[in-house]
């Protein structure tokens, strides 16, 4: 069975940027996906952060072309509708961009896991949407 992963802006950054500590967890969501044992998503607002922080580190073509290469072959985008917006400003998360990733993730109706290394946030909605570190997901599913 197919699982259907929301990635958070950490997770895409890992791989982007290849961040040392976290980029061989974060890489195997990818290989999941690429092997067709995941799915991905993320949000348009997501993809706006990575391409963001990636150009300010990196440089703004490489990013801009490596987030098309995510996007073309590996992650689909979804969108905050305006009640997820509403939802998260609702909830008692702190974090507000946060709540709204997660509740686009939530409110998709298609999504089995939100995949972060920001786990302490989404501590207090895990029954809703579990929430996990790409670390945690791998060792978890075993796959």
């Amino acid at each position: 069975m197919v699982s259907n992963l929301f990635l958070d802006t950490d997770i895409i950054l890992d791989v982007l940027l290849k961040r040392e500590v976290f980029y061989k967890e974060s890489f195997a969501i990818f290989n999941l996906c690429e092997i067709e044992k995941v799915k991905l998503y993320t949000s348009s607002s997501i993809i706006i952060n990575v391409q963001y922080i990636g150009a300010k580190i990196s440089n703004n073509k490489k990013t801009a072309s490596a987030i098309k290469y995510m996007v073309e072959n590996f992650i689909e985008v979804i969108n905050p509708s305006r009640d997820a917006i509403l939802e998260a400003y609702n909830s008692a998360f702190k974090d507000y961009e946060d709540a709204i990733q997660y509740f686009t993730a939530k409110e998709a109706d298609l999504i089995d896991f939100f995949i972060t290394r920001n786990i302490k946030d989404y501590k207090n909605a895990i029954k809703t949407l579990p929430a996990y570190t790409p670390t945690q997901f791998l060792k978890l599913h075993a796959i």
